[in-house]
């Protein structure tokens, strides 16, 4: 029984499509799939490639306290409820989502307010039962775990801030707990200022991701109130790279009736795939390096819009 399924990335090294050759003898159990280069035609699948950059993992096999697992796969959830809200804006392209960082985002909240935002802050990341001390503790050791990157072998520089109007002073204990946990900086600006404040936002953002992200926001919505601002640039390395030679251009299926041509590179190898019949999807794991994480693409049978996958996702 062979199973033959063409993968293409684009220069940069992101997946652009798979495409699959008619062998669909083999059983609904996950196995490995030969990865083949198909040169005599090209035809596009629609995909869906949620990239949850930080996964839950047992405690085993991460090392991990049982509260920082548990908010592992807490975030995880709460990360594919927000891409279905997010999914629900037509005019939204390309949505990423960081579970690790949105969930950090919310456990500096929670530090920084009052028992009723700390208690509202818990019940987002289904963690009621969880003391403060084990909320804040299991996020910043999932938050070290995750972006460790002699661990999994990725570039990832998470940068984050948080601004104030001027007028505001930060409470010691708030500055130091929020370091510690979060890794956290804290700026006082002019917020009234819009222009401003937007300039001297982008411009952190830029040098602290080096360039890679010259802008985070256009506007500030509440002059009156704080920004927490995260910058996070990722960079995950394959653990079996694309060879730079093996590169051709390709038809790129924008529409049903609009192509262009990409560069792509190709490659031959074994890979984790899973044919859901009953919904009509190939599954297909693609690990990055040291096997730490992975980039895990969704493909339905034929092209179809992405409505259909998302509610899927769970």
């Amino acid at each position: 029984m062979q199973l033959c399924h063409p993968t293409d990335t684009t220069q940069e090294g992101r997946p652009a499509n798979l495409c699959q050759k008619e062998n669909r003898r083999h059983e609904n159990i996950s196995r490995l799939l030969l990865l083949h280069l198909e040169t005599d035609r090209m035809w596009m699948t629609s995909i869906v490639a949620l990239c949850l950059l930080a996964s839950g993992a047992s405690a085993e096999d991460k090392k991990l306290s049982v509260h920082a697992t548990t908010l592992a796969d807490n975030s995880a959830n709460l990360a594919f409820s927000l891409y279905h809200s997010m999914a629900k804006d037509k005019n939204t392209e390309n949505i990423a989502i960081s579970p690790v960082v949105v969930a950090s985002s919310l456990g500096m909240v929670a530090l920084g307010g009052k028992a009723s935002t700390a208690s509202q802050v818990k019940t987002v990341l289904s963690a009621d039962k969880l003391k403060d001390e084990h909320l804040h503790s299991g996020l910043s050791e999932l938050l070290t775990e995750v972006s460790d990157t002699k661990t999994r072998n990725t570039t990832w520089k998470i940068n984050n801030r948080l601004y104030g109007p001027s007028t505001v002073s930060f409470a010691d204990d708030f500055v130091k707990n929020s370091k510690k946990h979060y890794n956290y900086d804290h700026s006082k600006i002019n917020l009234r200022d819009k222009r401003s404040a937007v300039n001297s936002i982008n411009e952190w953002a830029a040098k602290s991701t080096g360039g890679k992200l010259p802008e985070v926001t256009k506007e500030v919505q509440n002059p009156d109130g704080a920004m927490i601002v995260n910058a996070m640039f990722f960079k995950p390395h394959w653990e079996e790279r694309f060879h730079e030679k093996m590169v051709d251009t390709r038809g790129f299926l924008v529409t049903r009736s609009f192509t262009v041509g990409v560069s792509m590179m190709h490659r031959t190898g074994l890979y984790d795939f899973y044919e859901d019949t009953e919904n009509k999807l190939y599954v297909l794991n693609m690990p990055l390096g040291q096997k730490q994480a992975s980039m895990i693409l969704i493909m339905p049978y034929h092209l179809e819009p992405l409505d259909r996958l998302e509610k899927l996702l769970t």
